[in-house]
């Protein structure tokens, strides 16, 4: 029986989505392998193909659970992952100023990362227990809010400014696809101008106050702090059309363009392939828009439906907000675009997203028989 569910899972998986994932993955190893040409290739070319191979396996594993049981563990699993995030910052290890990570013998792993998909699962749950479909009011936001800010904070505290604006940014997505009461959006959008100057002053880190500084004039930092949004725009710029051609970019092979594998793999991509290049990268995470939104907008049932779209949103909302830092558009957050740059956790999280994606997109076909 469970060898006839697993076929029927099989054949109705979503191919396409599979494939763009897989469009992605494979012009961000080309583009690895090109910003690491000239530094120690097998230190990160050869690291990142093993966590493709478990990356993989695990969202085929995924594909194939059925999503629906999350939803029993998605409180234990959410404060499970807010214990360690508060072991991180009493225990975690420290690494060029950040204590984002807990080591457990040779393995260490990042647990803001995995709430990523902690947050998602637990809102999908509240709102597939608590909500009748009426726009939200303030008591019904309450504790919603509580496990979107909880996490913020602590992973702000270690510092890690990026991770925390996506998982917040994630959390407060799905409450505006749920429905908030409008007065309340106003209201909200009031407090947070008003609360500004407030994490200005006590929550921001000198070295995030820079970033945001520097984001407003890049200039006057040239040498600086605004070396690396500089070099990002002068590499994208310098790819005009159809790009200076692969392994020919010369700002990250002359070691002009900082971390051109990790939060600037995207400006090294857009010198060698140019607008044209570029341009289909960005479809590509256009078309995992469109059908991880499809997805969730035909979900059958609503853990599903919050559960598609939060993947989806994380995904895109991640991507976006990288992007946006490395031509210039918001301020250098260290974020990877996702399923691109070189990274282990980020790379291993978003696989763990794609693979309960595709098996909620399978269970449309088949939900009725189970």
């Amino acid at each position: 029986m469970k060898t006839g569910h697993d076929r029927k899972l099989l054949a109705h998986i979503d191919w396409q989505l599979a494939g763009v994932i897989l469009a992605i993955i494979t012009l961000g190893l080309l583009n690895l392998y090109s910003s690491t040409y000239n530094l120690v290739i097998a230190k990160y070319f050869g690291v990142q193909m093993v966590w493709l191979v478990v990356g993989v396996l695990i969202a085929f594993i995924l594909s194939l659970i059925d999503y629906r049981i999350y939803e029993r563990f998605s409180d234990i699993f959410f404060w499970s992952l807010v214990v360690c995030l508060i072991l991180v910052l009493a225990i975690g290890r420290v690494s060029q100023g950040a204590q984002r990570w807990i080591q457990l013998g040779p393995i260490a792993f990042q647990p803001s990362e995995i709430m990523k998909i902690g947050v998602i699962l637990v809102l999908g749950r509240h709102f597939q227990k608590h909500h009748d479909g009426r726009r939200l009011g303030v008591l019904d936001l309450f504790i919603p809010l509580l496990y979107c800010v909880v996490p913020f904070i602590l992973i702000l505290k270690q510092p890690d400014l990026g991770t925390g604006l996506v998982v917040l940014g994630t959390g407060l997505s799905i409450l505006l696809f749920v429905g908030v009461k409008k007065r309340i959006i106003i209201v909200a959008a009031f407090l947070v101008a008003s609360f500004i100057p407030v994490a200005w002053q006590f929550l921001l880190h000198d070295y995030q106050k820079d970033r945001v500084i520097t984001f407003l004039n890049p200039e006057k930092f040239p040498l600086g702090k605004g070396y690396q949004v500089i070099q990002s725009r002068i590499a994208i710029g310098s790819g005009e059309l159809a790009g200076k051609g692969y392994l020919k970019g010369t700002q990250s092979k002359l070691q002009f363009l900082p971390k051109q594998h990790t939060d600037f793999a995207f400006s090294n991509f857009a010198e060698e392939f140019g607008f044209i290049g570029s341009t289909i990268l960005l479809a590509l995470y256009a078309s995992v828009g469109v059908l991880g939104f499809n997805i969730a907008l035909t979900a059958r049932d609503s853990f599903g439906m919050y559960l598609a779209f939060g993947l989806t949103a994380k995904l895109i909302s991640q991507a976006v907000i990288n992007l946006g830092m490395e031509i210039g558009l918001l301020p250098v957050v260290g974020i990877t675009l996702p399923l691109f740059s070189y990274g282990g956790s980020s790379f291993l999280t978003t696989l763990m997203g794609v693979g309960i994606l595709l098996n909620i997109s399978s269970k449309r076909f088949i939900f009725k028989s189970d």
